[in-house]
């Protein structure tokens, strides 16, 4: 039977207040305040990620300054992330600073992961960033985390083969169909991209380029809207290019290799991409160049598939000097090239300073001289508005996933999957005792 209790946001930032009070409470009587330290001591912090390029930040920010020290904790991967922090925090040996993506965020405040760190970040994210990438670290009035990139959706192709294949890089999704047709017709081993069957994050970063918003907050309650026309439509664009036998179906492995083979012509991934491509097909340096994604109608249209931000671990009592290291990993130039110079990393920053230091230390080479970022920029731009990751995101992405096996299978549509799905996070959001519109 479900709790009867206000979400846990709701409840962490009245926890913080309630400390805050404590905290100015003063000394008890008999007791002596410490003298005041001469020398400000350096502080020591914890810091976790699997974003590449952490080692190379967390160097260069202790270099660059005696303030705060951090030490370096590396995650296996963005899976491994959420149970190793929740177990981490439950133990009360939680990182100072943790990473979490976008479709994490609300969870992992809701869960109590994440501190309130609006006395400490608030200014830095209404001053740094867009208010569309406000609303995805900023809930029920309080700032939750500071965001790093976006991964925004876009197109990675070989002109080469479009050439030889006589289309031109479609701005549509009509158009990608036609596309599509015309290389499958003319060689049977080769296909314009893959399929989207399989990847949930993909499908709502498709649903959300078609105007979908899958959950807001509504004062203290939750909406949860997942299976909507808007979601349908995006989808079924992608079944039909599976039923009409337009896209490789296969696993990845064997996509790398039609992939390495040209067999396979094109990709749609977000910004982040461009550093695997250039590890993994290093002999195809030159070969491939971006574009912005298809688009559902004439106008522009893109999403964020991926995206990280830094927090505050709820056990952290160094807020201030953890958020003095993410202030400089997000927005500070020096701190954005250090993450690039090693080159595993195409990370498109969403603060705009630091944008363009990322664009200015990037090396184009591989894209045959072009600015990737200059496409990314064009995409971050015609982003919809108004897209909030709920705190049953995990429950969604997991649903999704096992009803993709069936799509696969062929036991059912893309488009049918959503019902269920919207079921099953409303269900996980009521047992948490979240309170759901």
């Amino acid at each position: 039977m479900p709790r009867s209790r206000k979400p846990s946001i709701v409840i962490a930032a009245g926890m913080l207040s309630a400390a805050l009070l404590a905290g100015c409470s003063g000394t008890g009587a008999g007791t002596t305040a410490a003298p005041a330290p001469t020398e400000q001591e350096t502080v020591e912090i914890t810091f976790s990620s699997w974003l590449k390029g952490s080692k190379q930040v967390v160097d260069a920010f202790n270099a660059a300054q005696d303030d705060v020290n951090v030490t370096f904790n590396e995650v296996a991967s963005s899976k491994d992330n959420y149970p190793q922090l929740t177990n981490q925090v439950k133990a009360g040996n939680a990182p100072d600073v943790i990473t979490v993506e976008y479709p994490r965020v609300a969870e992992m405040a809701s869960q109590g992961v994440l501190k309130d760190i609006s006395n400490e970040a608030g200014d830095l994210v209404k001053d740094n960033f867009s208010e569309s990438i406000q609303s995805l670290v900023n809930f029920g009035g309080s700032t939750w985390s500071v965001p790093l990139d976006a991964g925004v959706l876009q197109m990675y192709y070989r002109p080469d083969l479009f050439e030889q294949y006589g289309i031109a890089v479609p701005k549509t999704w009509d158009e990608y169909k036609a596309a599509a047709e015309k290389v499958a017709a003319a060689d049977p081993n080769v296909r314009i991209g893959a399929s989207a069957v399989g990847d949930p994050a993909l499908y709502a970063a498709l649903a959300w380029q078609n105007g979908a918003k899958w959950g807001a907050l509504d004062g203290d309650s939750w909406k949860v809207d997942i299976d909507t026309e808007e979601t349908k439509e995006a989808l079924k664009v992608q079944q039909d290019l599976v039923d009409a036998k337009l896209l490789w179906t296969e696993d990845a492995p064997v996509l790398q290799q039609k992939q390495a083979a040209g067999q396979l012509l094109s990709v749609i991934s977000g910004s982040w991409y461009g550093a695997g491509l250039q590890s993994t097909y290093a002999d195809q340096a030159g070969k491939w160049r971006v574009a912005p994604v298809p688009a559902p109608t004439a106008e522009p249209a893109s999403a964020l598939y991926g995206g990280s931000t830094f927090g505050i671990s709820e056990n952290s009592t160094k807020a201030e000097a953890g958020v003095k290291f993410i202030e400089w990993m997000t927005t500070n130039p020096e701190g954005i090239k250090a993450r690039i110079a090693g080159g595993t990393s195409t990370v498109f920053p969403v603060n705009e300073e630091a944008r363009k230091a990322a664009s200015a230390a990037f090396a184009p080479d591989f894209f045959g001289g072009q600015n990737i970022y200059d496409i990314a920029a064009e995409g971050l731009a015609a982003v919809p508005e108004g897209w909030v990751w709920g705190p049953g995101t995990a429950t969604t992405l997991a649903k999704l996933t096992d009803e993709s096996a069936k799509v696969k299978a062929g036991t059912t549509k893309l488009t049918d999957i959503f019902a269920t799905t919207q079921e099953a996070t409303v269900s996980e959001l009521k047992n948490r005792g979240i309170s759901v519109k």
